[in-house]
């Protein structure tokens, strides 16, 4: 009985989290990418990010609102099929290796490498397991592809390696940030764990002590 809880309970609330996964999405492409034109066009002097790299960051920033134009369209319908929350979480995760390879200068160094942190965390609103385990597995493969093409591709092997590099983030960071990914996903589990828990019930309970008269 208590799994069949756990079953109904979590069809309607992950029906319910991708919903609001994807109004929280959307507002943050609307806030960052706001905040990316006040900073190309009001806050900084440097004429080159105009041309190439706001091309970049508006054709993902496209890209990525087509994706929650879709995903609306479906929740909106109830079409929810077992995939959807894995391609959109895998989408999020290749948009924000665009976003970061999109300019040669920053990559790995660009504070937009913590928005992997937000695709793990956005997992548990699905009330997925298996989908944490995907989200986090595909943060650091997400995240140790996005490593190697910005050392080989971008910046080639030879400039990223040379003594002194500016561009050569240090094995222990990245080693580290991989961690933390873990980790963040181990915290993510356990949220949908005790989700389950407070559903399905606990097999003793507790009552308070009535006070002597």
């Amino acid at each position: 009985m208590s799994n069949l809880r756990w079953d109904d309970a979590r069809r309607l609330e992950a029906w319910a989290g991708e919903t609001r996964v994807n109004l929280i999405r959307a507002a943050a492409l609307i806030g960052f990418y706001a905040y990316h034109l006040l900073n190309v066009f009001v806050l900084t002097d440097d004429a080159s990010l105009r041309y190439a790299y706001n091309l970049k960051v508006t054709s993902v920033v496209l890209a990525w609102s087509l994706a929650v134009g879709a995903l609306h369209v479906c929740l909106s319908r109830r079409w929810v099929p077992p995939a959807l929350k894995y391609v959109a979480t895998f989408w999020d995760l290749a948009m924000v290796s665009a976003l970061l390879l999109a300019d040669r200068t920053a990559g790995p160094h660009s504070p937009l490498i913590f928005l992997y942190f937000l695709v793990i965390a956005a997992a548990p609103l699905r009330l997925s397991l298996r989908l944490i385990y995907a989200a986090t597995l595909g943060a650091m493969a997400a995240a140790t592809l996005m490593m190697g093409c910005y050392a080989f591709a971008l910046i080639g092997s030879a400039d990223y390696y040379a003594p002194g590099s500016p561009w050569k983030v240090p094995r222990p960071s990245e080693i580290v940030f991989l961690l933390s990914l873990g980790a963040a996903g181990l915290l993510a589990g356990q949220v949908v764990r005790q989700a389950q828990r407070l559903v399905q019930g606990y097999p003793v309970t507790v009552e308070d002590e009535k006070e002597a008269a």
